[in-house]
């Protein structure tokens, strides 16, 4: 959308496809599908076996961007629906799967999701009211749990600082989430978001904590930190200027 170029939808919709296809699999015990965690390279075997809690969730989500990102740009028409078989797939992985996590990274994915469902609501028309619910409701109760455990009085040392910038990620997608409804008054009063908007809106201020620890330089010189410098630093950059992630 920001170039212009049409041919990162396009590579974006081949990678759904292939991605879909080997990724998923029907299990020897039963009849729904789930997912491989991790493939080789060349996608022929599965490195992990189990399925991640959200995984199914973030596919769900993504293709519904794909295919709304290819109707946006005039590539198909807007009764047609080429990922209708690889959407369906993921919504079915779901069904029955618990979204509610103590994990920082995991409940900030959650909140990156929710923002991701809200645009795709307000921007794209998509009746996904109910799984915005379910996902604001999981995120909260993660928080409950999370805080719970006093995670901010842990030394440097004894922390992962991309699962806890990811939480932060997340966090600030609140802003956007906040902004949407308050620009569709009837949208809010329609799927009683407020009451879960204002419980979240008052953990905004960890995003801020967190992200100030792992700003200061005395806290990135942990053995920790430098394990993982990559992904820390990445999850930093994020935190730091999130709407290229965030608006979709």
């Amino acid at each position: 959308m920001v170039t212009g170029d049409i041919k990162y939808i396009k590579w974006a919709f081949e990678l759904a496809k292939i991605a879909q296809s080997h990724f998923t699999y029907v299990p020897h015990h039963g009849t729904r599908k789930r997912m491989y965690w991790k493939m080789s390279i060349d996608l022929k075997r599965p490195l992990v076996h189990s399925m991640g809690q959200h995984d199914p969730l973030d596919g769900y989500i993504t293709y519904n961007e794909i295919q709304n990102g290819m109707k946006n740009l005039g590539l198909i028409e807007s009764t047609e629906s080429p990922l209708k078989s690889e959407i369906e797939d993921m919504k079915d992985i779901c069904l029955g799967i618990s979204l509610i996590t103590n994990d920082p990274l995991g409940i900030g994915g959650l909140l990156i999701d929710a923002t991701r469902i809200t645009q795709l609501i307000m921007k794209d028309g998509l009746n996904h009211f109910e799984l915005l619910e379910m996902v604001l409701d999981s995120s909260i109760m993660g928080l409950r749990s999370y805080i719970s455990d006093n995670p901010m009085d842990v030394p440097a040392e004894y922390r992962l600082a991309f699962r806890e910038l990811g939480l932060s990620i997340g966090l600030k997608g609140l802003g956007i989430i906040i902004e949407l409804i308050r620009d569709n008054h009837e949208f809010s009063i329609k799927n009683s978001l407020d009451n879960r908007v204002n419980v979240l809106k008052s953990y905004m201020d960890l995003g801020v904590i967190i992200e100030k620890f792992w700003i200061d330089k005395k806290n990135r010189k942990t053995r920790n930190w430098i394990d993982h410098r990559d992904i820390n630093t990445v999850m930093l950059a994020t935190t730091l200027a999130p709407q290229g992630f965030l608006k979709i």
